[in-house]
């Protein structure tokens, strides 16, 4: 079998792969062909703005994401092109190609699992970029991932601004978490901090940006060179795999420095995962995702999230479910989704031994803070938990 030739990456750095089914579905539900157009593109940035804003309302988002524009559009036509998910007839009217047409039916069908599926073998197909990042994650750190810093004024007063000090620290905890040497290249993130004079900057905000821009880049590159050089390109990479459920991330505390850690929760290598997996085949290789079923993790469950609680509830007895999220499920290797799915169940089994509650309009809530969301009986939202033990 001829292997194809496989692109870096796409253009366009678009995150959000539902970007793509809202194309792709807005281009079936279109009673004829789309022409090439002005009015074609319109029509697609349209229906992507209306599903940002949907998604916002959905949850609460503290931060809404910007309004897509027509050069968005275009990136993303051009990647569902190069995923021969469409083509262009005559070079006339945009259509979906028989692929794309499956697609289409599987997000008709509302498939989740099926669509991640699909588009976990398409992305490894074509694009380099993302069996590189899993192999290097496994390679560097057999799959628990590189620290990247993630500077905060609290860090620089902690250090009392002294930028060489605090760079020694997070160095350090590279070293100690990965395979990575990167003694004999600090010498070239001190030669940038010193003709950057960060100590000249006025305002703290401003130096931490620019503090944090310098030593992130330097451990990015350091960590996945030659493919990935910058945080444009790691941030890219980090969310399409997230939600592909390929890794997971999330900031974690190292001894008062914060750091952003993307973790592997599947592998090219089935033995290294305690739980089912399920496996996808596809043109070079075969990945195996971390897919645990309820009964099979749902005692190791309950063990790790007794374990985050006790550590992490404030004076009322709750913690905040984002962060129960993110220490749950590095230790399990699952996904957010997987977590958020297993503890309504454990509430639907024992609705005495979890509490609830939302801590206000002021908590802030991101793509990465998600609330826990009960849809029924009337569309609730919850940003706290609680574990009540001695049930």
């Amino acid at each position: 079998m001829e292997i194809r030739k496989k692109l870096k990456m796409p253009t366009g750095n678009v995150h959000d792969i539902k970007y793509l089914y809202v194309i792709i579905n807005a281009l079936k539900h279109k009673a004829k062909p789309l022409e090439v157009s002005d009015s074609t593109l319109e029509y697609f940035k349209k229906a992507l703005n209306d599903y940002n804003e949907a998604k916002a309302a959905k949850y609460g988002l503290s931060f809404r994401p910007r309004s897509v524009n027509t050069r968005v559009v275009k990136h993303l036509l051009l990647e569902l092109k190069n995923l021969n998910l469409i083509f262009y007839e005559k070079g006339r009217h945009i259509m979906l190609t028989d692929e794309g047409e499956k697609i289409a039916t599987l997000i008709e069908n509302k498939k989740a699992e099926e669509l991640k599926v699909a588009f976990v073998k398409l992305i490894l197909e074509k694009f380099s970029v993302f069996e590189f990042f899993l192999k290097r994650i496994i390679e560097v750190s057999n799959g628990n991932g590189v620290p990247i810093p993630f500077i905060t004024s609290e860090v620089l007063d902690n250090y009392k601004e002294d930028l060489k000090e605090i760079s020694d620290a997070y160095i350090e905890i590279v070293k100690n978490s990965t395979g990575i040497n990167i003694d004999s290249s600090k010498n070239k993130l001190y030669d940038i901090l010193e003709r950057e004079r960060i100590d000249l900057i006025p305002k703290k905000v401003d130096k931490v940006k620019k503090f944090q821009g310098i030593i992130e880049k330097f451990i990015i590159s350091e960590a996945f060179y030659p493919e990935i050089k910058s945080r444009r390109v790691y941030d890219f990479v980090r969310a399409r795999t997230t939600f592909l459920e390929l890794t997971n991330y999330a900031n974690f505390n190292f001894s008062g420095l914060p750091a952003e850690v993307v973790y592997l929760i599947s592998d090219f290598r089935n033995h290294v995962f305690k739980y089912s997996t399920k496996e996808i085949e596809y043109e070079t290789g075969k990945i195996f995702l971390h897919k645990p079923e309820f009964d099979e993790i749902k005692e190791d469950l309950k063990t790790v999230m007794k374990e985050v609680y006790d550590n992490n509830k404030d004076e009322f007895g709750y913690m905040k479910i984002s962060h129960m999220r993110d220490l749950v499920c590095r230790e399990l290797k699952i996904s957010d989704r997987l977590f958020d799915i297993y503890v309504k169940k454990l509430y639907q089994e024992n609705p005495h031994w979890i509490s609830f509650t939302y801590s206000g309009a002021s908590d802030k809530i991101t793509e990465k803070q998600l609330p826990i969301t009960f849809e029924k009986p009337m569309g609730e939202i919850y940003t706290l938990i609680k574990l009540n033990l001695r049930r």
